[in-house]
């Protein structure tokens, strides 16, 4: 049980630290992506990265223009 809290601990710990900017590459998206390829080879393995790398850009995208816009006073 204690490995457990160990890892849960380490994991708060990567995630305080890395924060959840989707602009940046961390240790949970590659987590993700791991997982979702999971069983997954060549086209589609590559199609499912692709995509996923496309929906945090286009998050990244939405959230800087959300700040230009505060900033700009909209």
């Amino acid at each position: 049980m204690k490995k457990y809290g160990f890892a849960f601990a380490v994991a708060v710990l990567a995630l305080a630290l890395t924060g959840c900017d989707a602009c940046k590459e961390n240790i949970f998206t590659g987590m993700g992506d791991s997982v979702a390829t999971i069983g997954k080879s060549g086209l589609e393995k590559e199609t499912i990265l692709a995509q996923r790398a496309a929906q945090r850009a286009t998050r990244c995208a939405e959230q800087k223009a959300a700040e230009l816009k505060a900033k700009a006073g909209f």
